[in-house]
């Protein structure tokens, strides 16, 4: 495993310090460069917990990865450039849930970064990720391109919540709808504890019910969902616009191929999962 190669696959050869800068500029480079993807899955094949097994699929094989995968590398890099990094367990809230529901701990996985008296949020494997590290202090509402957020400490406990805002109007403050993302606690944590997914069904069925892959640009996120190509477009930390395009299965191979980078072996045997094929 190479540091150098790391930072060269996620175009940040010029960032080896542990500062506040470095991490910001880290963090945004990884989304940009590396994708979040679940196809393994699709492939049938298992995810390996192994670091250099990791390392080889993203870094050496230009592949993304689940959150596990993307986490676990990423803190092993941000050790290696003398950062302080703890591994946090999180639920997520369910989309389709109108009532409080959640997905079990250990559905997925976050990182506490600490520089000199301050802690950040770190996540570069996040279907709906934020950008840039999140300064961890309780309801201060920080910007990022793609939304505004907050973190909430819940009461008598040692849950926090990160909630998200797409359109904040700070003149309008009473009208600003504030979205739960997911909940952590920080308790660290050994990352093998969220490879045990025949344990966690909740975290195997996230993944099961579609296939994915998402990558950041400069001012959008491209989000691949079965046969389903979206473009979530951001201005001055607000939504500005989603669309949609529904392809075929060729389409999405190609897509696959030349917008998320990834290159599969099999591809022959990968059948899209999640939306509707195109006639």
């Amino acid at each position: 495993m190479n540091v150098d190669e790391y930072l060269k696959r996620i175009n940040s050869l010029t960032i080896k310090q542990n500062t506040l800068q470095g991490l910001y500029k880290l963090q945004q480079n990884h989304l940009l460069n590396i994708p979040f993807e679940n196809l393994d899955i699709h492939l049938g094949k298992n995810i390996d917990k192994e670091l250099n097994k990791i390392y080889e699929k993203i870094i050496i094989n230009r592949r993304g990865g689940i959150c596990c995968e993307l986490n676990y590398l990423f803190a092993w890099l941000l050790e290696e450039l003398g950062f302080l990094v703890d591994i946090l367990s999180c639920q997520i809230k369910k989309e389709d849930s109108l009532s409080d529901e959640w997905t079990s701990w250990d559905s997925h996985c976050v990182l506490m970064v600490h520089i000199n008296e301050s802690s950040f949020l770190v996540d570069v494997g996040f279907t709906q990720n934020f950008r840039t590290p999140l300064k961890f202090v309780l309801e201060k509402i920080q910007q990022d391109i793609t939304g505004c957020y907050k973190i909430l400490h819940e009461d008598k406990s040692n849950i926090y919540t990160l909630y998200k805002c797409l359109n904040f109007d700070q003149n309008e403050n009473d009208k600003n709808e504030w979205l739960p993302v997911y909940r952590f606690n920080l308790v660290p944590k050994n990352v093998k504890e969220f490879f045990l997914r025949n344990n966690n069904v909740d975290n195997f069925r996230l993944h099961q019910d579609r296939s994915l892959c998402i990558i950041h640009t400069t001012y959008s996120i491209l989000n691949l969902s079965g046969y389903k190509l979206s473009e979530i477009k951001f201005s001055n930390s607000m939504l500005k616009s989603t669309t949609h395009s529904i392809l075929t299965k060729n389409e999405v191979s190609d897509a696959i191929k030349n917008i998320y980078g990834i290159n599969l072996v099999d591809n022959d045997v990968f059948e899209p999962k999640g939306d509707p094929v195109m006639d």
